[in-house]
């Protein structure tokens, strides 16, 4: 009587799929940075820069985009002459590729946020921006 090892064709099927799902792995790997055929090329600064983040304040009469801010949250900031630079709010930083930056009502105010008086029902938000390289 001979004996028939019945593992031999398990272990062979159990390799198959490992380089099966191996290779579709590769594969699709390799895909996501690929550019459709028909896509016309775009300039950075065309493109829209998406917010990671973002944290919507009501104004308040004579309070500050910077002190409303520290009244909800959490701040890591330094002074500076010409006002405060946020460096991260709930300990959520800058970096290299990533930056905080308020508007008041939909607008980019030129000033610091410590330097800006905000009105009652103001809409304030601070958004984590991707910068354009």
């Amino acid at each position: 009587m001979t004996k028939t090892n019945i593992h031999a064709p398990r272990a062979t099927i159990t390799r198959m799929l490992l380089i099966a799902l191996v290779s579709v792995t590769l594969w699709s790997c390799g895909q996501k940075g690929a550019v459709p055929k028909d896509s016309s090329p775009q300039s950075a600064d065309s493109m829209p820069v998406p917010d990671s983040l973002a944290i919507t304040l009501v104004g308040v009469d004579s309070s500050s985009v910077f002190d409303l801010l520290r009244r909800e949250h959490e701040v890591d900031y330094f002074s500076t002459t010409a006002g405060v630079f946020v460096r991260a709010i709930d300990s959520v930083g800058n970096s290299p590729s990533v930056y905080w930056v308020y508007s008041v009502n939909d607008s980019n105010p030129k000033v610091a946020a410590d330097k800006l008086q905000t009105h009652d029902g103001d809409r304030v938000v601070w958004h984590l921006r991707r910068s354009r390289k």
